[in-house]
């Protein structure tokens, strides 16, 4: 609400005036006046407006700590973040003094711009996601850290964190081309507002061994900070990381064993009318439509999924995602049942510990049983974290397993780590079934082994213009083979293969920037293979209704790719629909196993340069959309890309790059890719 709207509610309240005296009415306008104006000017649009003042007047938090004080922020989309923020913690609190401080603070609930110029010692572990982008909890303080950072570049504010000591450590995944660029970006915004480094910007790979990285990075951090004075040493010297393992306490929570009547199993979803708006807030929505778009001539499988959102109060776009909430198949239930030793009908209730010194997270809700529990919030295929098999060790009953275990957690097993469980990414289940004696507690498994299953996010195939009342999903169903040779399902696309029409499953919208261009007249270039066709299908619904009502379109370019015509070409009489009627101009169709010679989309775009070129370079300034593998076709679609930039406009290699990161910065070149 606006000074002046504030001023005539005082005004026009017919409880208010009566009651006070003319001279009281004024001096309490001209006090709001005062008030909102002054608010004005310091909300101004500067990012470092408000850090200023708060340095300068010292507004922030003046309950300080009696010892040096230590933030640990997170921005996480799985949880791992957050994990290592713990482990973080847990590890400092044993090797340093008890007299320092320390606080763990979801990113999302952190007020930067009040406390940030006031911190002593904070690091940051930031996930990074899709095509470059910040987590979801993380996107506020991102966007204001990265711009404050570009106006102290520019000259205000250099030294805004003077004084303010730091360490990032990025998580990300190497086979995409953004690797971990926001911890990049925070770190870079850290430097340039006057904060001072600690350690390295540390960078974690989640296609090899995100835990080993994080392991090094945090033995470089513990150098630097034990020959600093920016914490308080423990006294008689830093204990060895063997002997903060063997003193640290199982992180576990609380079990309580339920039978007979109070053994009585809650539904956390049941006529749930949440919002659906976050994964806090899931709608259990019910199944309308489930198909095969693979004719019986394909080996595989391809779901199409229309989810029923009508009286809801879901809400989306075209080009948003869908997170949803699945369940383990009961074959792995049953395995993990016999693997802990204890009968799936079990039925019991978590609580935390007390005081909760692990850090653990609320557990999940009950009660509940070991059947339920393991099917919906343990993600049991997940690659074993080192950080759980100390718990394991503990549970053993073979001293030479339980050797091997600590072992394989310590610094001198940390090769042995890497090739028997990172690079062929063991899971959890595999190793218990190598260790047959460990048969830990529910509430170690749940507390400090199993991850939390996480929702899985799918591109949105419809647009609310034709389909208000539900959200499609094109799903290809996983099968394969690990490096460790056990058969792989993965879990989302086999748990919808398993449902059938009318069933019901928790799901959310996560909104996206991937969104057609504002003015509809503006050509679109859309590259999509596979499943990666599902935004376009919610892209060319959108035209098809715009259309519909009169407005004009741009033209559009698909580049659809498959393996056979007659097996996995999806959606083929929509797509062949939207050719005739205007909707698409040009469709190019890739079929890499219908002739001899491969042919992939990038291929087919490269026989295309001179009318893509007119398009995205010239002077028609249209958008390019790829959507799908991130590991290869997206990179090679990029490079189709530069090539053809290069050879229609005579630009060298490093001019052509920066051509398109002005794409990529303008919102023209967008990517949605996994």
């Amino acid at each position: 609400m606006s000074a002046h709207a504030e001023i005539d509610v005082l005004l026009r309240s017919s409880k208010f005036v009566p009651t006070l005296g003319l001279a009281s009415v004024v001096l309490i306008v001209l006090s709001a006046i005062v008030f909102f104006l002054r608010n004005r000017k310091a909300s101004g649009s500067s990012a470092i407006a408000a850090g200023k003042a708060l340095q300068q007047n010292g507004v922030a938090d003046t309950s300080e700590p009696a010892g040096p004080k230590v933030t640990l922020l997170y921005g996480t989309q799985t949880g791992t973040a957050e994990r290592f923020a713990k482990q973080l913690k847990n590890e400092m609190s044993s090797r340093y003094s008890d007299s320092n401080h320390y606080a763990i603070v979801d990113i999302e609930d952190y007020k930067a711009e009040e406390v940030l110029c006031k911190e002593q010692l904070v690091f940051f572990l930031m996930a990074t996601y899709g095509d470059g982008e910040p987590t979801d909890n993380a996107a506020d303080f991102y966007n204001w850290l990265v711009k404050a950072g570009k106006e102290a570049e520019a000259g205000e504010g250099q030294s805004l964190l003077k004084g303010v000591s730091y360490g990032v450590f990025g998580l990300g995944n190497k086979q995409y081309e953004h690797f971990c660029a926001v911890g990049h970006k925070v770190h870079a915004a850290m430097e340039q507002l006057g904060a001072q480094p600690v350690v390295r910007r540390g960078d974690g790979d989640d296609d090899v061994d995100i835990d080993a990285d994080f392991e090094s990075w945090r033995a470089e951090l513990y150098s630097s900070l034990d020959a600093s004075s920016l914490l308080e040493q423990k006294e008689g010297g830093t204990p060895s990381s063997s002997a903060i393992m063997a003193e640290g306490c199982i992180p576990a929570y609380t079990v309580q064993l339920l039978t007979g009547s109070d053994a009585q199993e809650a539904d956390p979803l049941k006529d749930s009318n949440n919002s659906g708006s976050n994964a806090n807030n899931p709608y259990n929505a019910q199944i309308a439509v489930l198909r095969e778009l693979h004719t019986k001539k394909s080996d595989r499988s391809c779901l199409h999924v229309e989810i029923n959102i009508q009286g809801s109060e879901v809400q989306y776009e075209a080009g948003d995602h869908v997170g949803l909430f699945c369940e383990n198949g009961p074959g792995i239930v049953e395995d993990a049942g016999r693997i802990l030793g204890m009968p799936l009908d079990t039925v019991f209730n978590l609580q935390l510990p007390d005081g909760n010194p692990n850090e653990l997270m609320p557990p999940f809700p009950g009660p509940v049983s070991l059947r339920s529990a393991l099917a919906r919030y343990a993600d049991l295929w997940a690659p074993a974290r080192k950080a759980c098999f100390p718990a394991l060790a503990a549970s053993a009953s073979d001293e030479k397993e339980a050797a091997r275990l600590r072992h394989l957690a310590s610094p001198e097993g940390k090769a042995e780590f890497s090739d028997w469980v990172g690079g062929p990414r063991r899971s959890l289940l595999e190793v218990m079934l190598a260790f047959p004696s460990c048969k830990p507690s529910l509430g170690a498994f749940f507390g400090i082994m199993a991850p939390r299953l996480q929702p899985r996010f799918y591109s949105i195939s419809s647009s609310p213009k034709q389909h208000p009342n539900s959200i499609h999903v094109t799903c290809a169903v996983v099968i394969d083979t690990t490096a460790t040779g056990r058969h792989h399902e993965g879990v989302c696309s086999n748990y919808l293969k398993r449902m059938s029409v009318g069933d019901r499953i928790p799901i959310f919208v996560r909104h996206s920037s991937f969104k057609l261009p504002k003015q509809m007249g503006t050509p679109i270039v859309m590259v999509g293979p596979g499943t990666g066709l599902a935004p376009f299908r919610g892209f060319l619904q959108e035209r098809a209704a715009l259309l519909k009502s009169g407005i004009q379109l741009g033209p559009a370019y698909l580049f659809f790719g498959c393996r056979k015509k007659s097996q996995d070409y999806i959606y083929e009489q929509e797509l062949a629909m939207y050719s005739r009627n205007g909707v698409l101009q040009k469709l190019f169709v890739a079929f890499s196993r219908d002739a001899a010679d491969k042919v992939y989309v990038q291929y087919q775009m490269q026989q295309q340069a001179t009318d893509i070129a007119e398009v995205l370079f010239k002077e028609q300034g249209g958008h390019v959309y790829v959507c799908g593998d991130a590991k290869r076709m997206a990179k090679d679609v990029h490079a189709a890309l530069l090539d053809m930039l290069q050879s229609t406009s005579g630009l060298s290699s490093r001019d052509a790059e920066e051509k398109m990161k002005d794409l990529v910065n303008s919102s023209r070149y967008q990517r949605d890719v996994w």
